[in-house]
């Protein structure tokens, strides 16, 4: 089973979190958690459209075809939402001003 370990590095004041995912002989490192999900639910949009595209074309009932274009729609919706979260950065000010006084 591979590990997958997260790390943290500083950038422009706030802290971005990487994915590292290790198995026996390779590793594949994502610089950013958000840039994973974001490919993954990429994936899974196109994912769900083929099938409903594939659905309507063959004699399956329509109303499964609609529901892989529903579950293609609400995961359009949810890219532009993890853009936001990526772009967000909530800092704590006292923290900050207890580091420069130290």
């Amino acid at each position: 089973m591979p590990k997958i370990k997260r790390k943290t590095h500083e950038v422009e004041k706030a802290i971005e979190e990487d994915i590292e995912i290790q198995g026996n002989r390779f590793r594949l490192y994502f610089q950013n958690r958000f840039s994973l999900i974001s490919l993954i639910v990429d994936l899974l949009t196109g994912i769900f459209y083929i099938i409903g595209s594939i659905a309507s074309l063959t004699p399956i009932p329509d109303v499964i075809g609609t529901y892989f274009y529903l579950a293609g729609a609400v995961f359009l919706t949810i890219r532009p939402v993890l853009r936001i979260l990526k772009n967000i950065f909530i800092y704590d000010e006292m923290k900050i001003e207890k580091k420069k006084n130290r």
